[in-house]
């Protein structure tokens, strides 16, 4: 396996002269588009970066200025809400007009005082009721909503100048804010420092638990004891969570003094790793999938980080997908390099890694015990976790401790897979909502929290939308409008693209699989979402769910082949 190269760690020195570059070429889009589709959006880009950056030079005025929230009666929520749904309504139906803007906000504002006098009880009671609205969010969706008002000239725009606006808006985004927060990233990380000497080392438990993980458990401890660490400073304990098949006989050989392997009935993950915790003697807990293969460095790397800073709860491995082959592995290899480690990056800088991976997380023992460890209450529980960590004041950083994992190499597989990350992200986005109207959670609440229920609700809808838009605009005779666009579009898409595999320094063979973004790997992930409300709204269970292994598949097929047949 692979280390991080020094070519990789100077990408901050390359970024900024990428990121011109990438200004020119989506600036060429005038050519397709009125310029003031895209400065529009780049304007509200560099102003909520301009606010995100201020936050973070400027602390404590950024936390005097946005840690308290305006109270807003509940009868102008209601208000604000009906106003939309008329706009939405007249809209749709092409019945809006210049004049009835007036009508339509005196209706909305009447609307909830008229349905409160007359139903009384618990609606009155709510009209009344005070909610803190954030000043953080109410200036970055006014910011948006007067942004969207000037680039359409403050009139109804159709479908498809929505999907373009944005889209520009994700590429303003990307280009303005989540980049910039990366090089920062980057620079404070090579001008870091973190060695930890064998002296320093602190007891490190990593907990390894497994469900039908045959063929992988064995090659995932081989990763852990020929860690750079220090061994009298390390025990391995795995818990074999009811597994059916020979995993728990594989871990088994590996058990000594520093390797303790545990069977338990199935109780799920989250079960097995508080089991694991209740079992360790480590002030630094990690925990590593048994599907994982851990690079010789990456136990010390991760801990020196952790280490370096006492306000650190948890940091992040870099997960790097081992079986990048066919179409299946290559596309999510570079959906990992652009889409997930890319803005753990950004995240970072903030302290506000979203999710850290069940591949490789390190914590801090006083920081689980802090907030209770894993709970039952979704299928995601190192989402659920991470959440909880940052709502306690922990911050949460990524390393470059790499860990490889081997990712679906089918379409059912993966279909299998993204329906559980999709439920579980869904689960704990419901779950910590108070996140959304708390100021006092600071970046949690003004970024990383936002942005992660964009990516996982608004995304897959509005998707949905732009692929119907373009399907009707080619069955219109609009075939080569929709190209020249889709092409402009692709364009920047490689070139980002190509930015991230330059950051991680990945296999540039995975460009070639970037057009699979746009058209058909990301319909698949639209269907997904659709598939995950419906199951939600039917209601489903919190099983800890397993999916086929390639290893697997392949030692089953041999010893069929292998069997003496009945002639």
């Amino acid at each position: 396996m692979d280390e991080p190269t020094d070519d990789a760690f100077g990408w901050s020195t390359r970024a900024p002269v990428q990121l011109l570059l990438l200004f020119f070429v989506i600036l060429a889009g005038v050519v397709l588009f009125p310029p003031v589709m895209i400065f529009g959006p780049l304007g509200f880009a560099f102003v909520f970066a301009a606010l995100v950056f201020g936050a973070v030079r400027w602390q404590r005025w950024s936390e005097r200025l946005f840690g308290t929230g305006l109270p807003i009666p509940g009868w102008f929520v209601a208000a604000i809400l009906s106003s939309l749904g008329l706009f939405a309504l007249l809209a749709y139906t092409e019945r809006y007009t210049t004049e009835a803007t007036p009508f339509v906000f005196l209706v909305a504002f009447c609307l909830p005082w008229v349905v409160s006098l007359t139903a009384g009880g618990r609606l009155r009671r709510l009209a009344n009721t005070r909610v803190r609205l954030s000043l953080w969010l109410a200036i970055v969706l006014s910011a948006l909503v007067l942004t969207a008002g000037f680039v359409f000239g403050w009139s109804v725009p159709t479908p498809y100048e929505m999907a373009v606006f944005a889209g520009f808006v994700v590429i303003a985004f990307i280009v303005v804010v989540v980049f910039p927060l990366t090089i920062v990233q980057m620079r404070g990380r090579e001008e870091s420092d973190h060695t930890l000497d064998d002296d320093d080392a602190p007891l490190v438990s990593v907990l390894v638990p497994a469900y039908n993980e045959s063929n992988y458990v064995g090659d995932c401890l081989d990763s852990i004891l020929a860690s750079d660490y220090p061994t009298d400073r390390l025990e391995v304990i795995v818990i074999d969570d009811g597994s059916t098949d020979g995993t728990y006989a594989e871990a088994s050989a590996y058990r000594n003094d520093r390797v303790s392997v545990f069977h338990r009935s199935n109780g799920g993950k989250h079960a097995a790793l508080n089991f694991g915790l209740s079992c360790s003697r480590g002030d630094v807990v990690v925990a590593v999938d048994a599907d994982s293969i851990l690079a010789p460095s990456a136990l010390r790397t991760a801990v020196a980080q952790l280490q370096s800073d006492p306000r650190l709860g948890a940091v992040a491995g870099t997960v790097v997908v081992d079986n990048a082959d066919g179409i299946v592995g290559s596309v999510q290899a570079l959906e990992y390099v652009l889409g997930i480690n890319t803005l753990r990056r950004a995240f970072s800088y903030l302290g506000t890694v979203m999710v850290i991976p069940g591949c490789l997380g390190v914590f801090r023992r006083e920081a689980l015990s802090e907030v209770g460890g894993y709970d039952p209450d979704t299928v995601t529980e190192d989402f659920d976790l991470t959440v909880r960590l940052l709502k306690a004041g922990w911050r949460v950083e990524l390393s470059e401790a790499l860990v490889y994992t081997e990712a679906p190499f089918s379409l059912t597989d993966l279909l299998n897979q993204r329906l559980r990350w999709t439920r579980g992200n869904i689960q704990t986005l419901l779950k910590h909502r108070d996140v959304f109207s708390d100021p006092a959670y600071g970046f949690l609440h003004r970024f990383a929290f936002p942005l992660s229920a964009l990516s996982i609700l608004f995304v897959p809808f509005a998707s949905i939308v732009v692929t119907t838009m373009i399907l009707v605009a080619i069955l219109n005779g609009a075939f080569l409008g929709v190209a020249l666009v889709a092409a402009y579009f692709l364009f920047v898409l490689l070139f980002v693209a190509a930015m991230a595999l330059d950051l991680s320094d990945g296999d540039w063979r995975l460009l070639a699989y970037a057009p699979l973004h746009l058209v058909g790997y990301r319909q698949f992930l639209d269907v997904v979402v659709i598939r995950t409300a419906l199951m939600l709204l039917r209601g489903t269970n919190n099983q800890w769910e397993s999916v086929t292994r390639e290893r697997q598949q392949s030692s089953e097929a041999l010893a069929g082949s292998q069997r003496p047949s009945d002639d």
